[in-house]
């Protein structure tokens, strides 16, 4: 009787660590999801920002948001091929929206696009070409 009593608790404390065990990975899982999710929407608005101003050295991404559920939107600093900086709202994929977070009509005379690989910086910190 002692001896089953015995393995019963050591087979609880096993089934106890396992769902431990498979709790934290499965969390950690769901976290890599979201990291991915959440890069390959700033490399979408990335290349959205490319296909609407032109001469685009450099893009930093510095926030993003929700607007409504599920419309995200992007502010990003851009430096153009002549240093001169500049930010925008952008929704992710909407060409025809954006908005200038500085005020000034600047935005409006880089409309284009841009064909040569940019810098590009992430919210994570990466950074890349593309």
């Amino acid at each position: 009787m002692r001896k089953n009593k015995r393995w019963v608790i050591i087979g609880l404390i096993i089934v106890v660590m396992f769902g431990i065990i498979g709790g934290v990975e499965g969390k950690k899982y769901m976290d890599n999801q979201k990291e991915a999710k959440e890069m390959m929407q700033e490399k979408k608005i990335a290349l959205q920002a490319k296909s609407m101003f032109k001469n685009i050295k450099d893009l930093k991404i510095e926030q993003i948001g929700e607007a409504s559920p599920g419309s995200i939107f992007f502010i990003v600093e851009i430096t153009n091929t002549d240093d001169k900086k500049y930010k925008a709202d952008l929704d992710l994929g909407d060409v025809s929206s954006y908005s200038t977070v500085d005020g000034d009509n600047f935005l409006e005379t880089q409309l284009g696009s841009t064909t040569s690989k940019i810098n590009v910086y992430y919210l994570s910190g990466e950074s890349g070409k593309l």
